[in-house]
Formats: C-alpha cells, sequence, structure tokens
C-alpha cells in the first residue's frame, strides 16, 4: 500500500513527525553530506545540480531546497517558498532531467512507493554525473518502523540492507555508507526529549540492526550500462494533489 503524499505532510505537521525529523536531521548530519550545509545545497540548486526525490520538505532547510520531484504514485503538491520552489509530479521511471545533469540527489518517502523501483535507480544514475552522488533514506524491514502503520514508514516496502544495497549496485552504484536510524519506537516518541535522545544514541551501539530506517550514501560508477527509461506513463496513477493552480511551477518559473 502507497501512501499519499497529504498523509506524508500531515504527519511531519504533527509533534510525532517533528521529533521524526529532527532525530533523522541529526543522523543524516553525521553523513558529510551537501544536504547538511544549507550554503551549499544553496548554491547547487541555484546552479541547478542538485534535486530532491519524494518528500525532501521535512530534512532539509528551506534556503536549501532544489528542484523537487514527486512520484506520481503519491501524488505531488506545490510547495512554497521565499524563492519559488519547482515542483513535478513525474513518472518514476521516466524523470523530466537531462541525462548527466546533477552532481546530487536526495530522496525521502520515494522509492518504496513507487511500483517500478529498477526503474527508478536507473533514472538516478542517468541523469547524475560522473562520481555523483545519490543519498536515500527508506524504511528498515527488520525495523519496529516498517510495522507502525499509521505512519509513512509504515506504507509501501521496507527493505533490508542487502536489498538496497543489491538494488543499487544493479542500477551502477558503488554504496558507500549504509547507516541505520530512528531506534526511538513509534509508541515512544512521547516520552522527554531527554528520555528519547539517550534511547536513540543507545541504539546506535546496543540494537542497530533494528533501527527503523536505512540512510544510504552511494556513488555513480561510469562502467555500469543502464537502461533507457521509457518515457510515457506505464501504469494508471492516481491524481496527483496541487495547492497552487495550473500545476507546480514556481514563481520564478524556473525549468528543469
Amino acid at each position: 500500500m502507497s501512501v499519499d503524499v497529504a498523509e506524508i505532510e500531515a504527519f511531519y505537521r504533527r509533534p510525532d513527525g517533528l521529533v521524526v525529523a529532527q532525530l533523522l536531521r541529526q543522523d543524516l548530519q553525521r553523513l558529510e553530506t551537501i544536504w547538511t550545509n544549507p550554503k551549499a545545497a544553496s548554491a547547487l540548486a541555484t546552479q541547478q545540480e542538485a534535486v530532491a526525490v519524494g518528500f525532501p520538505f521535512a530534512l532539509l532547510a528551506q534556503e536549501a531546497l532544489p528542484a523537487v520531484l514527486m512520484p506520481a504514485e503519491t501524488g505531488a503538491l506545490a510547495w512554497p517558498g521565499s524563492d519559488g520552489v519547482t515542483v513535478a509530479s513525474i513518472d518514476s521511471a521516466a524523470w523530466p532531467l537531462a541525462t548527466e545533469m546533477c552532481t546530487h540527489i536526495f530522496a525521502l518517502h520515494a522509492l518504496e512507493h513507487v511500483r517500478d523501483q529498477q526503474g527508478f535507480l536507473d533514472e538516478a544514475w542517468r541523469c547524475l554525473r560522473s562520481s555523483g552522488e545519490l543519498v536515500l533514506i527508506v524504511p528498515h524491514r527488520r525495523g519496529l518502523w516498517a510495522h507502525a502503520d499509521k505512519t509513512p514508514f509504515g506504507q509501501g516496502r521496507p527493505f533490508s540492507r542487502r536489498q538496497i544495497v543489491r538494488q543499487l549496485e544493479q542500477a551502477g552504484f558503488e554504496v558507500t555508507i549504509v547507516k541505520p536510524s530512528l531506534f526511538v519506537p513509534a509508541f515512544g516518541l512521547r516520552l522527554p526529549s531527554s528520555i528519547r535522545h539517550r534511547l536513540n544514541r543507545l541504539g546506535r551501539f546496543i540494537w542497530p540492526m533494528f533501527g527503523g530506517v536505512l540512510i544510504i550514501r552511494a556513488i555513480k560508477k561510469l562502467y555500469s550500462p543502464h537502461q533507457v527509461a521509457n518515457p510515457a506513463l506505464r501504469h494508471r496513477v492516481r491524481q496527483f494533489i496541487v495547492r497552487q493552480p495550473a500545476g507546480a511551477i514556481s514563481p520564478k518559473n524556473r525549468h528543469l
């Protein structure tokens, strides 16, 4: 079962969702990628060298948001921003981007919901330049959050460490980091902040295999072949959601 983008947004507006975003943001910073450096991310977004896929708004600073692609399986919404953010509802296996356009891609609440997961990763490989970086966050099959069906992490297909590494390698990526995160169970989010953070730190050392999500950093390998994605929608998808008329174009009419 796939979650609707409106449900994802509603989750991150609730107190529980705010806690989850804070915990994930802390572990994302430990990867030392450009996504936790607002100035660097903003510069890449301005040069159209970075793209986010899915629902990045919960973790990325507003000033660092690049163009955002939302899979049609979950629907799309137009996200307001001071500088305008381009949002597009896409076929998950046919992205509206030029080949080797990006140096960085960030994906959250995306891969687990799409029908053609290998096609999604093939498109990420195609759109990245040589040695480009893909940062991906997916639900962990062994974690308790994969069974929390009232959250976005309990919807779609969760992955084991071996499954996600194998799929990325088949798509032509070299996986450099697979880091479990979100060790606090869903029912523990209402605990005092000090206890939550203590549980999360403790989980990294005592039960790392049961982290609720996997944070993956992968690098594009040049010598791997890739498939040409079908430019047409191959499946019937739900009607996407927009918050502004005429689709999802930023106030500045930026184009991908």
